[in-house]
Order: structure tokens, then C-alpha cells, then sequence
């Protein structure tokens, strides 16, 4: 008797083509289903996922961008998969460190028990293939699929993040075991390039103000957004990712790709909401808008706040700044 666990991938898509047959590559050497919920893709990306045989293409019909409404639809899938199941989210510019079937976590995970939720660090590649960020915390990316707790119902009830949403249902109950796993990473390759990241991050502030209906202050996106990281602080041993089959997973990466969707995407919010409640956000140099006729004459209070959080973004955990932050919320 097979008591193995099916391990299921599920992931995200809109417009995700630069790195999609990279990562539907490397995932099928592993996993044994791969959700992918597809949102309106324009680039060739469900054609991609189509050509995998593990791959299940669910369609995610929103018009908006709500990526904890996309969650719900692929656990509901997950939902469909008769048996005993270990779910890991994966972006689809994301894939596990080097070696991770051989690790102690990898083992840990594949002999746990229902409602175990499994707690991983990022590994950021940084301008190349070599150079990763500090580590930051761990965070809730897996799970052994819970079977007698409501996960859709509580993950439903209590996330309904645009952006930055919980991947996996962290609940607070006793019967939920979190488990920290230091020896695998999530290796990230959004920042290996850094145009097309810049244009992805001007997206999610922008699609912030639109989506959520409370005050978002130009200060706090601006302090996510444009995370400064000095070359003397980046790391420079990155464990490659697991490319399986003896692919490079880097020959199948679109390196030239600089993200026009988020462009696009960016411009139709513009057009049907207006420019003002943007002005606050400092995305007003993005080359790619001003090609586009959006070479902005911001007020000068906008301005002023714009320059203020650039000269002190390198030394925004000081007390000063901060205590300047916190008035600055007030008024933007």
C-alpha cells in the first residue's frame, strides 16, 4: 500500500510567460498535480500550461486583481483531489532551493499529519542569477490539507487581500501545528529582473488605492515599494533551484521580458478612475507611462513628499523618520 501523500502545487497566473515553461519544467519533475487558475491571460501563458500533463487549467474569471479570491478557487480545486494531500503555493517565478528532496524539512514534511502548515524563508535573486537578498521570516507557503477543519470557509472569512495575500490559511486553533523548514528556500526570481519588477511594483501600489475602499497612505506604499538594497549586503551564494531532468530552467526564462501587462493594466485603472487619488504615489518616472502620455505635472506638495521619501528611504528605520512618516500619513 502507497501511503504517500499527493503533493499538489497550486499557482496563480496572469500574463506569467517570461518564466512559466521555466517553472511548469521544474515543478513537474516533483509534484504530482499543479493547479494553475489562470486570469485572462494575453501572452501566451495558458497555451504554455496546457502543454503540461500534470498541469489542471482552472480559469479565474475576476477582472480585477484579487489574488486572495484566487486562492479560494484553487483550494476548491484542491478540494476536488480525492485523498491524502501536501500543498505548497508556488508563484510561478518561484521554485524550491537545490536539493530539496534530500533535506531533513523535505522528509519532515512528507511524513506529517493533517493540519500541519509548513513555514518557509524566501531566497531573492537580486540583478542575476547570483546575488540574493538577506533572508527575511519565515512565512506560511504549505500545508498537509486539513481534514476536519473548514479551511475554504475560515480562509475565505478572514482574508480579502488585493495583494499580499495569505497563501496558506493560517488559523489559530489547537488543533493547527506550524512547522518552520530552515533547509528549503523559495527561490524568487521576480528581481532578477529589475525593470520588469519596478513596473510590477508601480502595479501593486497603484492596484492598492484601487481595490481596497480605506485611506492608503503614499508614505507606507513608498516604504514597501522601494526597498533599497545596498550592494555590501547582498549575499552571494544562491542555491540554484531545482531544474529536474538536467534542465536549466534559466534557458527557458524570458530575461528581456519588462512586464507591459502591468503597464497596461495600470493605464485602463487610470483611464476609468481618474489621475488624482494616484498623485500620491511616486510612479510618475516610470519611462514606460511617460511613453504612453503620462508625463505628469504632479502639485507641489506631491512633489515635496516625493522627494522627502526618496532622500530618506536608506535611513527610514530611524526614529526621526519614522515620527516625520507617521505626521505624513495624516495629510497623504
Amino acid at each position: 500500500m502507497n501511503n504517500k501523500p499527493i503533493i499538489v502545487v497550486i499557482t496563480p497566473v496572469r500574463n506569467e510567460a517570461w518564466v512559466l515553461d521555466a517553472f511548469l519544467t521544474c515543478t513537474s519533475s516533483w509534484a504530482d498535480r499543479i493547479i494553475v487558475a489562470d486570469q485572462h491571460s494575453t501572452d501566451g501563458s495558458r497555451e504554455i500550461a496546457l502543454k503540461y500533463d500534470k498541469v489542471t487549467l482552472i480559469d479565474n474569471d475576476s477582472l480585477e486583481m484579487n489574488q486572495a479570491a484566487a486562492r479560494m478557487l484553487l483550494f476548491q480545486e484542491v478540494d476536488k483531489i480525492i485523498g491524502d494531500k501536501i500543498v505548497l503555493a508556488l508563484d510561478a517565478d518561484e521554485f524550491l532551493s537545490a536539493d530539496f528532496e534530500k533535506t531533513e524539512g523535505w522528509n519532515r514534511i512528507m511524513n506529517s499529519c493533517p493540519n500541519e502548515i509548513f513555514c518557509f524563508k524566501w531566497q531573492n535573486l537580486y540583478g542575476d542569477y547570483k546575488h540574493i537578498v538577506p533572508d527575511n521570516g519565515y512565512m506560511e507557503w504549505g500545508c498537509h490539507f486539513p481534514q476536519s477543519l473548514s479551511l475554504l470557509n475560515s480562509y475565505s472569512s478572514c482574508e480579502d487581500r488585493a495583494v499580499h495575500e495569505m497563501r496558506i490559511p493560517c488559523l489559530q486553533s489547537p488543533e493547527i501545528t506550524y512547522v518552520q523548514v530552515p533547509d528549503i528556500r523559495f527561490v524568487h526570481l521576480a528581481r532578477v529582473n529589475l525593470i520588469r519588477q519596478k513596473n510590477k511594483e508601480d502595479f501593486y501600489q497603484v492596484s492598492s488605492v484601487a481595490k481596497l475602499q480605506k485611506k492608503l497612505s503614499g508614505v507606507s506604499l513608498f516604504r514597501v515599494y522601494n526597498r533599497i538594497y545596498p550592494v555590501d549586503c547582498l549575499e552571494t551564494e544562491a542555491s540554484l533551484y531545482n531544474v529536474g531532468d538536467n534542465v536549466d530552467a534559466r534557458c527557458l526564462i524570458r530575461d528581456g521580458d519588462v512586464g507591459q501587462y502591468y503597464i497596461d493594466e495600470m493605464i485602463d485603472i487610470f483611464n476609468r478612475d481618474g489621475l488624482k487619488k494616484y498623485f500620491k504615489l511616486d510612479i510618475w518616472d516610470n519611462p514606460y507611462l511617460k511613453a504612453n502620455g503620462f508625463n505628469q505635472k504632479l502639485p507641489l506638495r506631491y512633489r515635496l513628499l516625493h522627494l522627502y521619501l526618496r532622500k530618506t528611504q536608506k535611513h527610514s528605520e530611524k526614529t526621526i523618520v519614522k515620527l516625520v512618516d507617521k505626521m505624513l500619513k495624516l495629510l497623504c
